[in-house]
């Protein structure tokens, strides 16, 4: 497309203001009328020019950031002219990106390629396509030459990742530290087999070996330790309670998104203590989610997964969670699951689950709270509005202690925390079940 450049329209005007002395001296509008064609045949002239150039952005077909992070679309613009060219381009930035454009330019010299600095922050999680970008350029400014240049690229906002590498320094820094030291199997309530002894009082009679008892002429018991490698299954709520954002230092980002931010945390300190790490999401349904495994490919895939889990505005199912984790899991499995506790008259619902689960699995509920809900609890009303947001507020927050007490009679592990400190409250009460060896 050739369009006027930005300098025709101004050379124009200032052309026409002497034309206005035309009435007094006819001159006058004789010599403007032929600067005016004369210009707009040097414009005809650099169109026609510029219809042979050829001009290519280049950058990554792939680009991938955290959420609630900036990014650098670095592009890279070229053009096939012998001379210098002043470059604008233009990018379309979808919604995953703040939406909206970001346009960069300058002036390339033939042979050259122009760097060109897109700045984009992170909003929302997801995959998107950044569509082709529009270069527009021009020689002297009369005329200017727009088309797409360069192709389609797909950009992924990741769940925060910055926690990962900071707890991964600090774990490296620990076996350092410990470098030289030996770690020694221990014996107790496991299941994997370790060693056959002979009986002694106390011993568990579930344990005994008969046929090596019968074979020894007394009695022998088999000898267990814990498992190296356990199951952990992280279930991130993607009902409508978990849709809401709240505001933080990356700025306003949804529960949901700190509840995958925090399993892809824990997950990747999972796969550092060779647990068999896996991932859902449910609401009114159950997503089949990455099954337990580890390794760095198992991770990509996990971290792949939670990139694509949306919020959903339907109502949070949590006995079709605990029906499809009892058909599902073989073996006793830590589940962590991250929520939002419902109102007072949906607490059975959550109830049913946990005994659906205990005692066989361990189901540990990572609670998010509201510090707004509590704040308006805790002060004192200075006016009759005010007493009824704050009793309203109270027999909110009071309905959750209850539900917490009664969670926690059931069996279940519960740990109430703050959105943005959901990460560091997960790692630690996983740690705090492998120190128990309660799995």
């Amino acid at each position: 497309m050739i369009r006027p450049g930005p300098r025709l329209l101004p050379l124009l005007g200032a052309i026409a203001i002497p034309a206005l002395a035309a009435p007094w001296w006819p001159p006058a509008g004789l010599l403007a009328l032929g600067a005016a064609l004369a210009v707009l045949g040097l414009a005809a002239a650099e169109a026609r020019w510029l219809g042979r150039v050829r001009v290519r952005v280049v950058r990554p077909a792939q680009l991938a950031v955290p959420l609630g992070q900036g990014i650098d679309l670095a592009a890279t613009a070229t053009h096939d002219a012998a001379a210098v060219l002043t470059l604008t381009v233009r990018c379309v930035l979808p919604p995953e990106l703040g939406g909206g454009s970001a346009s960069a330019g300058g002036r390339c010299a033939p042979g050259q390629g122009l760097a060109l600095p897109f700045i984009a922050h992170a909003r929302k999680r997801g995959q998107a396509q950044l569509p082709a970008a529009v270069a527009a350029w021009t020689r002297f400014g009369l005329a200017e030459r727009a088309a797409a240049a360069g192709g389609a690229a797909t950009v992924a906002v990741l769940p925060d990742l910055g926690g990962v590498r900071r707890l991964r320094r600090q774990l490296d820094a620990l076996f350092l530290r410990g470098m030289g030291t030996r770690l020694a199997p221990r014996v107790g309530q496991g299941r994997e087999f370790d060693r056959l002894r002979e009986y002694v009082q106390g011993d568990d009679w579930r344990h005994l070996a008969w046929k090596a008892s019968a074979r020894r002429g007394q009695m022998i018991v088999r000898e267990f330790r814990v498992e190296r490698s356990q199951d952990v299954l992280l279930c991130i709520d993607a009902g409508h309670r978990m849709a809401a954002r709240v505001a933080g230092p990356r700025g306003w980002l949804t529960r949901t998104d700190h509840a995958l931010d925090a399993a892809v945390l824990t997950a990747w300190l999972c796969n550092r203590s060779e647990d068999r790490v896996g991932m859902l999401a449910f609401a009114a349904e159950v997503d089949r989610g990455v099954p337990q495994g580890r390794g760095s490919a198992h991770l990509a895939r996990l971290t792949a997964f939670a990139t694509a889990v949306e919020e959903r505005w339907l109502h949070t199912d949590y006995r079709a969670l605990a029906a499809h984790l009892r058909r599902r899991l073989r073996q006793r499995t830590l589940i962590l699951v991250a929520t939002v506790l419902p109102e007072r008259g949906d607490h059975g619902e959550l109830l049913s689950a946990v005994r659906m689960l205990v005692p066989r699995h361990l189901p540990l509920i990572m609670v998010m709270t509201d510090p707004v809900l509590d704040a308006v609890a805790a002060t004192s009303p200075a006016d009759r509005r005010e007493l009824c947001r704050t009793l309203v507020a109270a027999d909110l927050v009071d309905g959750r202690r209850q539900l917490v007490k009664e969670l926690r009679q059931l069996g279940a592990l519960v740990v109430e925390t703050a959105p943005d400190d959901l990460g560091v409250a997960a790692v630690n009460a996983y740690l705090d079940v492998k120190r128990r060896q309660l799995l």
